[in-house]
């Protein structure tokens, strides 16, 4: 595993973070939320809205948080428990405009994009659990979450991550999850079968609706990740130091009202921070800064004992090209080896860090992804692997392509050892060409079109998509 930081330095960025907490405080934009934390002894400002959370009740609410924590499925053979140790894998989220597969060309996001893309994160295997990957442009933004959810839930049997936007739609969300369960009484068994995603409005911020949002998982412990937005030099300090220090106050500010609320909701501690390019005034994701960030907020998060969720895998390049690959590698394989909980954005397909869709890129990211994947898994050492008694048994006359007991070995073997690229070109240079010699971006292109055309998922109950359907059409017209 890569450890960023030392013990001193683990326990200087502890001690600066609650000086901040305790002594500056987090704004929190909710009378109802700062009476609950007055209430369990914290100081609050009720003027500035300024709470100041003393560290015996963050110690308190982590107590209560669990360090892990079931993420359920349509089809249960796709749950996962988070905190495992294992790192796992989103999709990425929100993109407004799409890269279309036939025409190459840049145009507003449908709900058909979002069905398309829910579907391949549903077949890549490098996919843990579904983010939306698109934010329809053809939807009216009073029914934007509700239509979003329907169309995941249509096109999925893994696990669902579904926005929250606005405190009403969420509602609506969190009403078409428990149809889709089975009913009230059932989600409120196993209310993991949805999760979310906040951010803060930093520096040291929260509005009034993402604090309703967060109640209302509180209310039903829903799982959700609580993630800073920092933008070091803009909205944080320009040292990643700084800024590590500023989330750590803005998440664990959530922690301690997420716990009094709902003791055991299950929160992840995450970020979504990155550098600000002073040059041109952009979030800059796909810079190495944004790889240290993830690693220095994994290992606070262990010291906390609580799971870490990290947007690494996010793109700059305005195209799929070298620099994607590159960016998204490179913070992919850092988070990972970091032992981040949760990648989040890992097999990413968009550009413009956020905001473009790329079909084909998505292909390329499941592919980086597989690999990082494997090398996160290491090696294997057991008398077993060590293999001494067959290297002594095929010498030094024989190989291990000719030899019975070696082939045996093998193919017990080869799958575990071995990862199976699927994308990746390692054919002799002649059958590349009499394949069409095409590169990357054509393979990944066909990959998807055959996907699309191919995979299916397990319908939903008509009963059950009409039921949803009825939220819909009742927010739509207002009621």
């Amino acid at each position: 595993m890569f450890n960023l930081l030392g013990r001193n330095e683990i326990s200087d960025i502890h001690v600066a973070s609650m000086e901040v907490l305790e002594q500056v405080g987090v704004m929190i934009q909710h009378d109802e939320a700062l009476r609950i934390l007055g209430d369990a002894g914290a100081v609050v400002d009720d003027k500035t809205k300024v709470v100041k959370i003393p560290e015996h009740l963050l110690q308190e609410a982590l107590q209560k948080a669990p360090g892990r924590h079931l993420m359920a499925s349509r089809d249960p053979k796709h749950n996962f428990v988070i905190g495992d140790g294992a790192s796992y894998y989103t999709n990425a989220f929100g993109a407004h405009y799409t890269l279309d597969l036939e025409t190459g060309e840049r145009r507003l996001s449908t709900v058909k994009d979002l069905e398309e893309f829910t579907l391949l994160a549903d077949f890549y295997p490098t996919v843990d659990y579904i983010k939306p990957h698109i934010l329809p442009q053809d939807v009216s933004k009073s029914i934007w979450e509700q239509e979003m959810a329907l169309a995941m839930f249509r096109n999925a049997e893994k696990h669902l991550s579904l926005v929250a936007l606005t405190p009403q739609g969420w509602r609506d969300v969190i009403k078409m999850s428990m149809i889709a369960a089975g009913g009230e009484e059932e989600f409120i068994k196993n209310p993991s079968f949805i999760d979310t995603g906040f951010n803060n409005v930093p520096p040291l911020k929260y509005t009034p609706e993402i604090i309703d949002m967060i109640l209302e998982c509180a209310k039903y412990k829903i799982p959700f990740d609580i993630s800073t937005g920092a933008l070091a030099s803009a909205s944080s300090p320009v040292t990643l130091a700084g800024t590590i220090v500023q989330g750590i106050v803005e998440n664990h500010a959530i922690v301690v009202l997420t716990q009094l609320v709902g003791p055991g909701t299950p929160i992840m501690w995450g970020s979504c921070a990155t550098i600000l390019d002073q040059r041109y005034g952009t979030a800059a994701y796909g810079s190495p800064e944004n790889g240290l960030i993830h690693a220095a907020f994994a290992q606070m998060a262990r010291f906390y004992g609580i799971p870490y969720y990290g947007a690494a895998g996010v793109i700059d390049s305005k195209i799929p090209d070298h620099q994607a690959v590159y960016e998204n590698t490179i913070n992919v394989l850092v988070a990972t080896l970091a032992g981040a909980d949760v990648v989040h954005d890992a097999v990413y397909g968009i550009v413009e860090a956020g905001v473009t869709a790329s079909y084909e890129l998505f292909g390329i990211s499941n592919e980086i992804c597989g690999a990082v994947k494997r090398i996160a898994k290491g090696m294997r050492v057991t008398k077993e692997t060590l293999a001494a008694d067959l290297i002594a048994a095929v010498g030094h006359e024989k190989n291990y392509l000719n030899t019975p007991e070696a082939l045996k070995y093998t193919k017990k073997h080869l799958l575990e050892e071995q990862w199976q690229p699927v994308l990746t070109e390692r054919a002799s240079r002649p059958e590349w060409e009499k394949r069409g010699s095409k590169d990357m971006f054509q393979r990944a292109k066909e990959q998807v079109k055959e996907i699309l055309s191919s995979h299916e998922v397990e319908p939903l109950d008509k009963d059950v998509e009409a039921a949803m359907r009825k939220i819909i059409d009742k927010r739509a017209k207002g009621k």
